[in-house]
């Protein structure tokens, strides 16, 4: 118990510092951080424009004004921060054999990654916040304030699980590189079906009926849209319970997988040369 105690603490005292390492190296580009959040909330203001303009025009649709408005002003930041953009260069490292110098360093090249996306994180948080409190004031009228601390704190707890959700996907994804010469093409199918499924392009609330066993169930809901319905205020207590069980549920069996497919390819990992 110790022992394992001790080596949470020096992974977070590593993780600590590598963070502070990537933010210092990222703030040579601080100018490309509000760049990337413009173009980020770019495509929901859009969205938002064009639902507010069909409803306008007497669309009928099951979600009112107030949660589309709610949802897209929100949408940003939780899409930002539930983002990752590890497989890529995961699966470079497995594939040109860079993994090779991380065996032999105290940390591992999985926490390296977690201190690269909790700066980066950090930094586009400070630049995407006051974008989107524009929106929020601009929208203040249509918009769905939760009713209490408690909404919010849930909302909370719900991005962290999503992202370490959509974290451990990329691991999965690029742990299939020790059996795979390249998993770009794989990599690209479940960003599109993530960003279809997952509610980054379209609310959810908006696909046909006959979906909604599939669309409510599906892990990718949990990355992004739940989070969101949890503040726009269509989701009783009884289901928001019950979505942070389903979420967390995800989390932990996508976590042993990628425990497992991890640990089996690096008992068979082998470069020559690097």
């Amino acid at each position: 118990m110790n022992r394992l105690l001790l080596t949470v603490r020096r992974n977070l005292r590593i993780m600590r510092r590598m963070t502070a390492a990537h933010v210092a190296m990222s703030l040579t580009y601080r100018g490309e951080w509000v760049v990337f959040m413009a173009a980020n909330i770019s495509v929901p203001i859009i969205s938002l424009l064009i639902w507010r303009t069909a409803l306008a025009n007497g669309a009928q649709l099951p979600v009112d004004e107030h949660y589309l408005t709610t949802y897209f002003v929100l949408l940003s930041i939780v899409t930002m921060a539930t983002s990752s953009w590890m497989t890529g260069f995961l699966s470079r490292d497995i594939r040109l054999g860079r993994l090779s110098s991380w065996m032999v360093r105290p940390a591992s090249l999985l926490l390296d990654f977690v201190a690269n996306n909790l700066s980066e994180k950090i930094l586009k948080t400070c630049a995407l916040v006051p974008m989107v409190g524009v929106l929020w004031w601009i929208f203040r009228d249509s918009m769905s304030v939760p009713s209490g601390p408690g909404h919010l704190a849930v909302f909370a707890v719900s991005v962290v699980l999503a992202a370490v959700l959509v974290f451990t996907i990329d691991i999965l994804v690029a742990a299939l590189t020790f059996w795979m010469d390249d998993v770009t093409a794989l990599h690209q199918a479940r960003l599109i079906i993530a960003n279809v499924l997952s509610g980054a392009i379209v609310p959810l609330a908006l696909m046909p009926d006959w979906s909604r066993g599939f669309v409510d169930l599906q892990p990718f809901r949990y990355t992004v849209s739940f989070p969101v319905e949890i503040v726009a205020g269509h989701l009783s207590n009884t289901e928001i319970l019950t979505g942070l069980g389903v979420q967390l549920g995800y989390v932990v069996g996508f976590g042993v997988l990628a425990r497992l497919v991890w640990a089996a390819g690096i008992r068979g990992y082998s470069a020559v040369g690097a």
